[in-house]
């Protein structure tokens, strides 16, 4: 986010990428094309429903913890929260809890701590070492003779 600070742009790119990715899922796991057709009924207002309340507010998220804690914290709470559907479809919806959803949620959950865990060391590391350092190092050791020695 350094080098290209343009927040929107960047979660419009992660987005699509997404997008594009699962369409290439989604063709090679249904290739009949008839199912892929939507009518105009309660299906067709449930994706527009889901596809505008969702993508608004996804964006408002990721835009939201891009500026406050940068790309690593969107990309990590992308498989966490595959695991908190998990538990609100168990929880709110009935879904029957499997085994495999249990360990799979488990790993991502500890994967993502590490890796949270990791990055707080690395910001503690990377604190120690700034506050040692001048803020200005060019400026820092300029005296008003060196400035008249440079000039003449």
């Amino acid at each position: 986010m350094k080098e290209y600070p343009a927040e929107l742009t960047v979660v419009f790119f992660y987005n699509l990428i997404i997008s594009l990715l699962a369409a290439i899922v989604g063709a090679f796991t249904e290739p009949d094309s008839s199912t892929w057709r939507i009518k105009p009924d309660i299906a067709l207002a449930s994706i527009l429903c889901s596809g505008v309340l969702g993508s608004c507010l996804n964006i408002s998220v990721h835009t939201w913890a891009l500026r406050v804690k940068g790309p690593l914290f969107v990309a990590m709470f992308k498989p966490l929260s595959i695991a908190i559907a998990v538990a609100m479809g168990v929880m709110f919806l009935g879904d029957d809890l499997y085994l495999g959803s249990v360990i799979g949620a488990t790993i991502i959950s500890i994967g993502f701590y590490t890796v949270m865990w990791g990055k707080a060391q690395d910001d503690e590391v990377m604190n120690l070492d700034s506050s040692s350092m001048p803020k200005s190092p060019l400026l820092q050791y300029k005296d008003a003779d060196d400035v008249d020695v440079e000039r003449s």
